[in-house]
């Protein structure tokens, strides 16, 4: 069916999306999100971070745009956390200026070939006031194989030259837009990715995200694309990469991916990271919640530094579990939805090979992307749903939910 614009069309505001300068006010304060350039976080920054959450009350947070999240800020709070974030390095979660990236930008954690790219494309986007806060770029080495398939609208994937079946020669770029391939293909990576912003940004009117675009409007934006980068055409191959490519515990490349319970890291675990971080390691955020620290000379001596902290079994029950914030920090929620969430989980009734967000009302914020179920409270007057309690049973009854599946839909 042909797409049209629908709500985008009647949309007579900016989207609403926290930063370090915008907040949210919440239930619990002010919310900051700080978006790292493709998931980049030093041993000062975590530090600060950390310490800032745990002055608001909160443990430090991942979002499913592999940003952190600090709840519960003053607002002189929240000012003076901006302004020591300052950094001249390129990848820094704010430049000297204090302009942070306008919006997501990922790119694949386990790999180092895409990092210069990255920070390039950063750099370009900051300050600009053009490009919508919803909007989700995404940078991957295809021999990694992970953040193509996060939902993101502008996806630049590092791939082999036509007829080459390895990445060991000289590499091309190519372009995906909400997940389809254009046939788009270019040598710069960064000069693809900053096209596509730039056709979009050019062409969007007051749509945040391409799923958005018409179809029209959406071919122009290609075409936009081709004429301001040169970039070739090919016949279209290219598919996005598994939803959930979370491969926890340590590995033989130097890496070790960890993943905090709900992506909440206290300031224990931080400290923890920080340490390691100090000894030389490089730590990546990632949009489904997980920490991969690259550079380890010992991965599984490091996983043991972390052990009781984080999780680092590739079984692990909560692998593939998110949730909202829930009540009481969101006046939303209908439900303590973490706190059911881990009540299901040490009852043996969530976990395992479905992958779940839980949330505290439709709006069903953080939901991250791919196929996903969604676990939804209902407001306690509803007879539909079922109760969730520490042990299954109505004697311990807590939230009300139902399961909605959806796919593609990233939201915080």
């Amino acid at each position: 069916m042909p797409r049209t614009r629908d709500r985008a069309a009647t949309r007579a505001r900016p989207d609403a999306c926290p930063g370090a300068w915008r907040r949210h006010d919440a239930a619990d304060g002010a919310l900051a999100r700080f978006r790292p350039v493709g998931g980049a976080t030093t041993a000062a920054e975590l530090r600060l971070l950390a310490g800032a959450a745990t002055l608001g009350g909160s443990p430090l947070e991942l979002t499913s745009r592999g940003s952190w999240q600090v709840r519960g800020l003053a607002g002189s709070t929240a000012d003076d956390l901006a302004d020591a974030l300052r950094a001249d390095h390129p990848d820094a979660l704010l430049d000297v200026r204090g302009r942070d990236i306008p919006c997501g930008l990922l790119t694949s954690p386990r790999s180092t070939r895409l990092d210069g790219a990255s920070a390039q494309v950063a750099t370009a986007l900051r300050g600009r006031t053009d490009v919508p806060g919803r909007l989700l770029i995404a940078l991957e080495d295809r021999g990694a194989g992970d953040v193509s398939g996060q939902g993101a609208d502008i996806t630049v994937i590092l791939v082999a030259r036509p007829g080459d079946h390895t990445l060991d020669g000289d590499p091309t770029a190519a372009l995906l837009l909400d997940g389809t391939d254009t046939g788009l293909r270019h040598p710069d990576p960064t000069a693809l990715a900053l096209a596509a912003v730039d056709a979009f940004a050019a062409r969007r009117d007051t749509a945040w995200r391409v799923r958005e675009l018409d179809d029209t409007t959406r071919g122009a934006v290609v075409a936009d694309v081709r004429d301001r980068s040169d970039a070739v055409v090919v016949l279209p191959d290219l598919t996005p990469a598994t939803a959930d490519p979370t491969a926890l515990g340590p590995r033989d490349d130097g890496t070790l991916e960890v993943l905090p319970r709900l992506g909440e890291v206290d300031a224990a675990t931080a400290a923890a990271l920080v340490g390691l971080l100090l000894d030389g390691v490089t730590l990546r955020a990632t949009p489904w919640r997980t920490l991969v620290l690259r550079g380890l000379d010992d991965p599984a001596a490091a996983a043991r530094t972390l052990d009781g902290l984080v999780e680092t079994d590739p079984a692990s029950r909560w692998r593939g579990l998110s949730a909202c914030v829930g009540a009481p920090r969101c006046a939303r929620s209908l439900a303590d939805v973490r706190g059911d969430l881990a009540a299901a989980v040490e009852s043996g009734h969530a976990g395992g090979t479905v992958r779940q967000h839980w949330v505290g009302c439709g709006r069903a914020c953080g939901t991250p992307g791919g196929r996903v179920a969604v676990i939804e409270a209902l407001d306690p007057d509803e007879s539909l749903g079922y109760n969730m309690g520490a042990s299954g049973g109505r004697e311990q009854q807590r939230g009300i939910y139902r399961t909605v599946v959806r796919s593609g839909r990233v939201t915080g």
